[in-house]
């Protein structure tokens, strides 16, 4: 039984250890600052300030650390967009900026969690916004582009192509020129939008007769290791690429 009440002991001591790994804390005069396990997209931790309150109460807020993400990212105006509603939807207080929620000592572990969920969220969206704006805007100039190469009358913005396991996929541009076919889809360098076209060349690429496959990226660096990824379906090519270039890709006969 000392045996495993020991065993029981170094197990709890164990967990506890990682309790205390997962969150940390620095006091300063009239705050306290805590760094939790909640992510944002960039991989910068959420911190938490706590200050007190009068009546024996306390003030907990993101400092206006989630505005700050997504002001850096460019995003600063869809998160002030979004963050009401989160802030509504979650019972907290939204001030332009900052995440904040009073409340007694009993409640500070949840106003903590609460307050850390909101601000990732809010960051979350105005991303995802952020990212959905970035492609529309490189749809538009990419079947632009496309109408002035080959004309409108070959070129079918928004086509719905049938892929191999009989999903429909709508693809941005779909030419159709000297008896060749050839999909054009932006892709951005969000994870999501890496998935998700990746699905949909691999399905398009397993047709007895597939299009040709063209992923266009503003830049192939930032894609990083997911460029090999996208490669194994499509033709990727960079925005800045030569008219010859994005022209000879629909016309090449695909293997």
């Amino acid at each position: 039984m000392n045996g495993l009440d020991e065993h029981g002991k170094a197990f709890q001591e164990v967990v506890d250890g990682v309790a205390r790994a997962l969150a940390d804390v620095r006091h300063a005069q009239d705050a306290s600052f805590l760094t939790l396990p909640v992510i944002y997209p960039s991989g910068s931790l959420v911190v938490i300030r706590i200050d007190p309150h009068h009546d024996g109460r306390f003030l907990v807020s993101d400092m206006g650390m989630g505005f700050e993400e997504a002001d850096l990212m460019g995003a600063g105006r869809l998160f002030a967009h979004s963050a009401p509603a989160v802030a509504v939807r979650a019972g907290v207080h939204f001030d332009c900026r900052r995440f904040s929620l009073g409340v007694c000592r009993e409640q500070l572990v949840g106003a903590v969690s609460v307050i850390a969920a909101c601000s990732q969220e809010a960051v979350q969206l105005a991303t995802f916004r952020l990212d959905e704006k970035k492609k529309v805007d490189a749809a538009d100039r990419l079947c632009e582009r496309l109408f002035r190469l080959f004309t409108p009358a070959k070129v079918e913005r928004g086509a719905i192509v049938v892929g191999a396991s009989n999903t429909p996929w709508t693809v941005t541009a779909l030419v159709r020129a000297d008896g060749h076919k050839a999909v054009y889809e932006p892709v951005s360098d969000h994870p999501n939008s890496v998935a998700f076209a990746l699905t949909k060349f691999f399905d398009l690429n397993q047709l007895e007769h597939p299009p040709a496959r063209i992923a266009v990226v503003r830049s192939k660096e930032q894609l990083g290791t997911r460029l090999a990824l996208i490669a194994t379906a499509a033709s990727v090519v960079e925005e800045a690429v030569s008219d010859q270039t994005l022209e000879r890709l629909a016309l090449e006969d695909v293997a």
